[in-house]
């Protein structure tokens, strides 16, 4: 309960500014422009720089935990709000505008509604923000589930930290069901030929009286107020827990271990090295070059500053080892994000089934899957690459599948008697149609990736991520840590540049 409340009160204040400030860059070009800098800072740099200067300003403790949390929380919902602002047809708005709609009536009875659904899956994902955030506020002396997470990790005691892990992600699901349930209320309501909407407010109001007598009841007398007890489900969730670790270690490991050595000597090294080992002139040109060719001349532009600053910080080997991280995870996020989003996108049983794993895989807190990864695959660069997926593909599929299912009907219908077949109808229909998804799919992707460095810097991935975790535990190298958070910020920035501008010409 308290990590609920901790969490609906970031949420709360997050989403009072989020929203509007989404609905503005998604009308407003220029606040776009202005906007997306200091979402990306907001995004990727690392929670552990900005809680010290918190917690010197609030003092440890809910007051620095729910601040921290909606500045992490807050980004997902103003971007993918502004994003279904601007999925809205052209042709509907200039509907209601030659019907003599102002601005006002526009928004409000055009551009919301018909972006409802991908609103509230920024409010979805903003809960699933805060969620993640449990552990790490833990830190500062937030009350919860995450301070048992991290008594249990101390001592190595993956069965406990498992059991309240689970706690967050079961809440997860019942918030994400909440959520996702009000974008279709409306819908499912008209279906039922209107006996629920006769029915709706008188239950309504029943259960607000019902809560309010047992509020009073709860506060007046003491059986009321008791606790049924402690139960035994949570031990033995954590013994299962525990005995799956170690069966994992004990007969997973050869084949593990094969997969990684694949994926690091064919993949990965040589990538790193062509970024390392090359001058730093020679990488920062062809990084500009991407950028203008991809993006064109103002993502150019803005690729040059960030290499420059890059070059300023004096943490470029790193930077550049933790590029290669990135973009090798951000790939692996991006296949399986479309692969399955375009799966969920087009069966709603898939959607049901595959949705709660998506849920548990973006709270659940990465401490608790680290030991057994680490058990797995050993404290390597490999490892935190796995963290950074299991983290940031669910966001990837939730944002494709919302693309893919926003393709009309009409048009998939259309493909399908001129005899195009399923492959067909995916690749000439259905992503094309959704390339904006995509592209803030792989916004999305990045970015959760990048939020992820500091915890890879804790398990072997060294770089960037090793030196924000020193500079936030040794108070004399905390200029060397700023300098690396703000080199993982001036990365995330650089990336969504280019990525942004890529979309905007493609639709051009």
């Amino acid at each position: 309960m308290d990590t609920l409340a901790l969490t609906l009160s970031a949420v709360l204040v997050a989403l009072l500014f989020a929203i509007p400030l989404g609905v503005w860059a998604g009308l407003s070009d220029r606040f776009n422009r202005i906007i997306t800098p200091f979402l990306d800072f907001m995004q990727t740099m690392p929670t552990f720089v900005y809680l010290a200067p918190l917690t010197l300003i609030f003092l440890i403790g809910p007051a620095s935990a729910v601040i921290a949390t909606v500045i992490y929380a807050a980004p997902p919902a103003i971007r993918i709000t502004a994003h279904g602002i601007r999925s809205v047809p052209e042709a509907t708005v200039e509907a209601a505008d030659s019907m003599g709609s102002t601005r006002w009536q526009s928004l409000l009875k055009v551009l919301l509604p018909m972006a409802k659904r991908t609103v509230v899956m920024g409010v979805n994902q903003t809960i699933m923000a805060a969620l993640a955030m449990v552990t790490i506020a833990a830190l500062i002396d937030a009350p919860g589930l995450g301070k048992t997470v991290m008594q249990a990790l101390q001592s190595l005691d993956v069965g406990t930290a498992f059991n309240a892990g689970l706690s967050i992600v079961v809440m997860a699901i019942v918030l994400d069901r909440v959520t996702t349930a009000s974008s279709t209320r409306a819908e499912q309501a008209r279906d039922s030929s209107g006996r629920f909407l006769a029915w709706r407010r008188p239950l309504l109001g029943a259960g607000a009286v019902g809560v309010v007598v047992l509020v009073y009841l709860s506060h007046t007398y003491l059986w009321a107020a008791q606790f049924p007890g402690d139960g035994t489900t949570g031990t033995h969730i954590a013994d299962a827990a525990d005995s799956v670790t170690t069966w994992a270690q004990d007969n997973l490991s050869g084949i593990t271990n094969a997969f990684r050595d694949a994926i690091t000597n064919g993949l990965l090294n040589p990538f790193q090295s062509l970024l390392t080992d090359s001058p730093w002139w020679l990488v920062g040109a062809a990084l500009v070059g991407i950028g203008a060719v991809v993006g064109g001349w103002r993502s150019g532009v803005t690729t040059a500053v960030c290499v420059g600053l890059l070059v300023g910080t004096g943490v470029w080997s790193d930077a550049m080892t933790t590029l290669a991280s990135t973009v090798v995870a951000t790939v692996l996020v991006m296949v399986l994000g479309i692969a399955f989003g375009v799966w969920m996108g087009r069966s709603m049983l898939v959607d049901r089934v595959l949705r709660p794993t998506l849920d548990a895989a973006q709270v659940m807190p990465p401490f608790v899957y680290l030991v057994p990864f680490l058990a797995l695959f050993g404290a390597t660069r490999f490892t935190a690459i796995v963290a950074a997926v299991v983290y940031a593909v669910p966001v990837a599929i939730k944002i494709t599948a919302d693309g893919v299912r926003a393709v009309p009907e009409t048009t998939v219908e259309a493909a399908t008697a001129a005899g195009c077949n399923t492959w067909q109808i995916i690749t000439k229909v259905q992503l094309p149609m959704a390339r904006g998804a995509l592209t803030l799919a792989t916004n999305q992707g990045l970015i959760y990736v990048l939020s992820m460095v500091v915890v890879g810097g804790l398990v072997g991935a060294g770089a960037l991520g090793y030196d924000v975790v020193a500079g936030f535990s040794q108070g004399e190298l905390y200029g060397k840590g700023l300098a690396a958070g703000l080199a993982i910020v001036l990365l995330g920035v650089m990336f969504d540049r280019i990525t942004q501008a890529a979309a905007r010409r493609t639709r051009a």
